[in-house]
């Protein structure tokens, strides 16, 4: 049966009503977006040294290779896993890291809610139900923050992140929290399945018909927004499409509508239903991509991913987000390769990248800016934290001031990375957020978080080494929050902070945690943390 869409609009100038849509705006620019200070010039002294002179070498699956994988594809790896990585060798850990998860448990019953008849209720009435799906949101947000510190040794949840800054959609315009959830869900089940299926998933969703104009447009005036960014942001990239295409698709993807749960679009016959289809889509031929004909919105999605191009693009950003901002062309078209062999399957592509040597040359490892939200998170984890009862609103607090907030990309370009992270109002911020888990001294004051030092440090040593604890310590704590190997200059600085004129024998793992020794361990921490190495992986 075909689903009811009775509070449909035609427009999203005034969605899903006007009272309803100033409600929602003023409830958002007081509560959920902070207004961003003046750009700031990112910070340009991270970059490491020149990439590309790269030579084939054999891949040495060991500490360094593996801290490296793990650091660009889980939350937080720790020294068990990285152990349990190389103890179960290259083919096995892969195969795990990519294997498909059971579905979590959905963040609240609301993600299946109908929507309330708008046109029946009070202005008090519509202020309690955009105070609720506000509520929800900061929920759905703490849900994944721990969905990312719990993913285990799988890709699942990064990859979910990769694709929501990839097909970014925002809840301040989405307007309905049971859409992101819908899209979300589609991200994290075809994460790492067939990129047309995900592609058609996501386009005749409803956050993503909202969020780019694609609900409501009709034949005698197309919306040409998503026509656009189909082409340059999802499939194509710039240069590789003119403006007449743009021009052609928006009329073929007119006709499609969402009342904000539920679209016009039926995935078994890709047609679009009801009186919006018949009515509204342009059933003319159109000339898209020199080939003329009477064109729908799947029609131009086929021919897109028929373009080498497409799997180019695709690749490049896979490429940029798991490896290097520069990409190497070489490799690219390999992978690109892989992809378009495969059907678009993205699993073998991510296996191509992570089975490469090109992956694994030394010169990559800590090159890579780390996004706030996983840094974050990652360092929770490594602090043994991430059962705390951390207050629902804490976790939007750091995402607003480290500028990611989940669910709220800053455009339809998503998060560009790597040094647009890093400027001279994000780096002492990440810093003083970060530091805050260990002193307590946080800007958002105090959320019932507690640091086992103890704990932690236990977590750091190796059962079957019989090296001193604390240069075990330390080495593996410059792995974890460094990314590389510690070297002798700094393994020794480091020593100095811990022992404070003691000698590494006195240091010992079983001493209470009022110790003085454990007040040089929370310092040793901190140091860390503001060295600039630690934004790296």
């Amino acid at each position: 049966m075909v689903p009811s869409l009775n509070y449909i609009k035609t427009s999203n100038d005034n969605w899903p009503d006007s009272q309803a849509k100033r409600l929602h705006k003023k409830f958002i620019n007081k509560h959920w977006k902070q207004v961003h200070v003046e750009e700031q010039k990112p910070i340009t002294d991270l970059n490491p040294q020149n990439r590309f002179n790269l030579q084939a070498r054999d891949i040495a699956w060991d500490i360094p290779s593996v801290s490296h994988l793990l650091k660009r594809t889980v939350t937080g790896p720790n020294i068990e896993e990285i152990n349990a990585f190389i103890n179960n060798g290259m083919e096995t850990s892969i195969q795990g890291l990519l294997a498909d998860q059971e579905p979590p448990s959905p963040p609240g019953a609301w993600v299946n809610e109908e929507l309330p008849d708008w046109s029946s209720l009070s202005s008090d009435e519509r202020q309690a139900i955009i105070q609720a799906y506000y509520n929800r949101m900061r929920v759905f947000q703490k849900w994944w923050a721990k969905r990312m510190m719990n993913g285990g040794l799988n890709i699942t949840e990064v990859m979910t992140l990769f694709w929501h800054s990839y097909f970014a959609s925002a809840y301040s315009k989405v307007f309905y929290p049971q859409a992101m959830y819908q899209q979300n869900n589609i991200f994290r089940t075809l994460c790492m399945g067939n990129f047309k299926d995900l592609l058609r998933q996501v386009t005749f969703g409803p956050a993503m018909m909202i969020w780019l104009d694609i609900s409501g447009s009709r034949k005698e005036a197309p919306n040409e927004n998503f026509a656009r960014e189909l082409m340059e942001l999802f499939t194509l990239g710039v240069d590789n499409y003119s403006q007449s295409d743009v021009v052609a698709a928006s009329h073929a993807f007119t006709g499609y509508v969402t009342n904000g749960v539920e679209t016009n679009y039926d995935f078994d016959t890709m047609e679009g239903w009801g009186y919006w289809w018949t009515d509204w889509h342009d059933f003319d031929d159109k000339t898209f991509m020199g080939q003329t004909g009477p064109w729908t919105g799947d029609d131009i999605i086929n021919m897109l991913l028929d373009r080498d191009e497409c799997a180019v693009h695709i690749c490049k950003k896979l490429y940029k987000w798991f490896l290097y901002d520069h990409v190497d062309l070489d490799f690219i078209d390999g992978m690109a390769d892989i992809l378009r062999s495969n059907n678009y399957e993205i699993k073998p592509a991510l296996e191509y990248l992570f089975s490469s040597e090109h992956f694994y040359d030394p010169t990559f490892y800590g090159s890579n800016v780390q996004n706030p939200v996983q840094l974050y998170l990652g360092t929770i984890k490594t602090l043994k934290m991430e059962e705390q009862p951390f207050d629902t609103n804490y976790f939007t607090e750091i995402q607003n001031h480290l500028d990611m907030i989940l669910f709220e990309p800053p455009d339809v370009n998503g998060w560009l990375g790597y040094r647009t992270w890093i400027n001279s109002n994000t780096l002492p911020l990440r810093k003083a957020m970060i530091c805050a888990l260990i002193n307590h001294e946080s800007p958002f004051g105090s959320f019932g978080n507690y640091l086992n030092i103890p704990s932690v440090a236990q977590s750091l040593v190796n059962d079957n080494d019989d090296t001193y604890h604390i240069i075990q310590i330390i080495d593996n704590l410059v792995l974890l929050f460094l990314g590389i190997e510690a070297n002798e200059t700094l393994s020794e600085q480091l020593l100095n902070i811990a022992l404070d004129g003691a000698e590494p024998y006195d240091w010992n793992i079983s001493l209470p945690a009022y110790h003085a020794q454990w007040s040089r361990f929370e310092d040793l921490l901190m140091y860390m943390i503001r060295l600039p190495e630690f934004q790296l992986s």
